[in-house]
């Protein structure tokens, strides 16, 4: 069911995206400093999100120029 849930959704939360790919929240976060992950998007005041067909890009291990 989560996974279902995320299938027409633009963006996913840091913990979203934590949960699909296995990684913790900091190492996401280190990733982003470091450029080797799709970067965080301001979605609103209060919210940041990561773009989902980037998180496919890359699990599927195509780097785009973010």
């Amino acid at each position: 069911k989560f996974i279902m849930n995320l299938q027409n959704r633009h963006f996913l939360s840091i913990k979203e995206v934590s949960h699909i790919i296995g990684i913790s929240v900091s190492t996401i976060n280190r990733q982003v400093e470091k450029g080797t992950f799709p970067p965080k998007n301001k979605l609103s005041a209060q919210r940041i999100g990561f773009l989902k067909y980037q998180i496919d890009q890359w699990i599927d291990g195509k780097r785009s120029d973010w």
